[in-house]
């Protein structure tokens, strides 16, 4: 039976104004139920916007309120055959982490699918995943990239890994992914973000923190310690 997991992201690595950056969405064997749930409530948004019902339109989560976002993401959390998920990553504590950003995106989709194993997550018991992500506006030489890296990676449990590149205009799945990252990202980089007190099922996230060590500490902090640390070791020396 195939596996679906659904992501996209939210900020970006190169941004210096926010802390953390979020690749994000969700797991399903129903997908149908995701694209069925979105088209019901994406109507509902078009009323409430007065956009034409026939009007075709990508309801980003940039482009609508936490309200109607959360109309959403309530849905969505509603179905049991459904799970969401998440990497956050700490770019405040990736000093020495020097890899291109399509570089580093595979490595983070690659540290956020080892983590959901580990979780035993009933529904990752399956001989075949099909990772949907948004094109993000790709090289096409690089496209296969991803599926080649999960691929090597995932060999040993006898998985086959493929990895559909799709265009977040056609397709319903991977804007919902879009609300789930954009609700992780509000989460984590605004204080008062009142997002996920919409969602009361946001619990269920599965949150992967890299790195996972540093994850939230002040980096400043850190180098005054290691300062100090140092200073001590002198001192101690000269005596």
């Amino acid at each position: 039976m195939k596996t679906y997991i659904v992501l996209d992201e939210s900020g970006a690595m190169h941004l210096k104004n926010e802390r953390y950056f979020v690749i994000a969405g969700f797991i399903t064997r129903e997908l149908h139920k995701v694209t069925s749930i979105h088209k019901r409530i994406e109507e509902i948004v078009k009323k409430r916007k007065n956009i034409p019902i026939s009007q075709k339109i990508e309801l980003k989560s940039s482009k609508i309120n936490d309200g109607q976002q959360a109309l959403f993401l309530n849905e969505l959390y509603g179905l049991l055959d459904v799970i969401p998920v998440a990497i956050v990553i700490d770019k405040d504590n990736l000093s020495k982490f020097g890899a291109s950003e399509n570089v580093a995106y595979n490595f983070f989709v690659k540290n956020l699918l080892n983590y959901l194993f580990k979780c035993n997550i009933p529904i990752l018991k399956a001989n075949q995943i099909e990772l949907r992500v948004d094109n993000r506006n790709t090289a096409v030489k690089s496209l296969k990239d991803l599926e080649t890296f999960l691929q090597w990676e995932f060999e040993l449990m006898d998985l086959e890994v493929n990895v559909k590149y799709l265009d977040s205009k056609d397709n319903r799945d991977i804007q919902m992914a879009d609300y789930v990252a954009n609700l992780v990202w509000k989460k984590y980089n605004c204080v008062n973000e009142d997002l996920s007190r919409r969602i009361p099922q946001y619990y269920r996230t599965y949150i992967s923190k890299f790195p996972i060590k540093l994850f939230g500490h002040n980096p400043t902090l850190k180098q005054l310690n290691q300062k100090n640390d140092k200073s001590e070791k002198e001192l101690v020396v000269k005596l």
